[in-house]
């Protein structure tokens, strides 16, 4: 094996592959990269099983081969490099030559023959505007439970594909579910597709290609991964039980006696400063009124705080508290300047929406209340 390639690319994209280097290996090849020089350039591996990446560059190819080379070592040699072509070479003792201007590194091999082969890649159902994408991604996210959750399929972000060109989103803790609608470009399939994805593998992924443009999602033989890829760049996840997930739609009520408009940076601004006198999984308590809310935080001998915030309420007068962290993290998926609390009782799941006329209303967050002290 013998290319040049420039270095600033070299830096790109043994950075870009290296979200995929496992943090702990349970063989030793797992913590290289491959690097694979042939005909069209040379490609650049990493995996931990469970999640992939693969990146390919331009390169002047001297002989074809591979070399599996310590992952972080070599990103960190390629950082560092001065802004000179960068020439790799396998050597017969086995080890690769790296050299770039006056610098000269020499770095042993991983056994190649250990490393998992990846699985093959599908054609893609369809395309999505990959900066959306991400950031649908990252606004439901925050409901998703902690991987270490003992009930796993909370831990995933539901993906449901329906071949009439919409996308939806949705992750739930069991607390809260956030949900997103957005529109995509499907690939001539006509049957709708749902599966389960790694809710933390995903929010990685999905950034990695936030400014690629468009994106396009291929799904796995028997629905069992799920890669992304733009033009030279591929990342992949192995999906989870998709039967395990709850069906969300059904926990999306319809009917409410409330629905209070807010200004949304008002409310967080406001939000955090009472929430300051709470201890942990303390509420704050919202009571609406005609024409403004009090938020009230704290009681008894304890530290408390109000703040009132004006409001426009269509309906009637509640009084509701919520989780504040649970609150705050709806809010923050907004993307509209004002929020509409739909209510339907002080004991009964509300749902967060943007307030736009101009706008569909494509992000939707649940939340269930704090039982109120009577």
């Amino acid at each position: 094996m013998k290319f040049r390639i420039e270095r600033d690319v070299l830096a790109d994209v043994v950075t870009w592959v290296s979200r995929t280097l496992p943090s702990r290996v349970p063989f030793p090849a797992l913590a290289g990269v491959l690097v694979d020089a042939g005909d069209d350039g040379v490609a650049f591996t990493t995996t931990t099983q469970d999640t992939w990446s693969h990146n390919t560059a331009d390169a002047v190819v001297g002989e074809p081969g591979t070399a599996l080379i310590s992952g972080r070592l070599l990103v960190e040699i390629a950082r560092s490099l001065p802004n000179q072509p960068v020439s790799f070479a396998l050597q017969s003792s086995g080890r690769v030559e790296v050299t770039c201007g006056a610098a000269s590194f020499l770095l042993p091999t991983l056994p190649r023959d250990e490393y998992p082969p990846l699985p093959v890649l599908p054609d893609a159902v369809g395309t999505i505007d990959a900066g959306q994408f991400a950031a649908a991604v990252g606004q439901v996210a925050v409901a998703a439970a902690s991987p270490d959750d003992r009930n796993h399929a909370y831990a995933g972000i539901r993906m449901e594909i329906e071949p009439d060109g919409n996308l939806t989103l949705a992750a739930t803790d069991r607390y809260r579910l956030a949900v997103r609608d957005l529109p995509w470009q499907p690939a001539g399939t006509d049957q709708g597709i749902a599966v389960t994805i790694p809710g933390r593998e995903l929010v990685e992924a999905a950034k990695a290609f936030a400014d690629a443009g468009q994106v396009s999602i291929h799904l796995g033989e028997s629905d069992t991964s799920l890669s992304l890829t733009a033009d030279t760049r591929q990342s992949g996840l192995r999906l989870m039980d998709a039967t395990s997930f709850p069906k969300f739609r059904s926990l999306l009520p319809t009917q409410f006696v409330s629905q209070p408009e807010i200004d949304v940076a008002s409310l967080r601004e406001a939000l955090k400063r009472v929430s300051l006198v709470l201890h942990q999984d303390s509420a704050v308590r919202l009571a609406f009124g005609s024409d403004e809310v009090v938020l009230r935080a704290g009681s008894g001998d304890e530290p408390t705080a109000t703040e009132t915030l004006p409001c426009t309420v269509h309906g009637e007068s509640l009084d509701v508290a919520f989780n504040p962290r649970f609150l705050a993290d709806g809010l923050a998926g907004l993307t509209h300047s004002s929020v509409r609390l739909s209510l339907q009782s002080p004991d009964k799941a509300a749902v967060l929406t943007g307030v736009d006329p101009d706008a569909a209303e494509s992000f939707r967050y649940l939340l269930m209340p704090v039982r109120l002290q009577r």
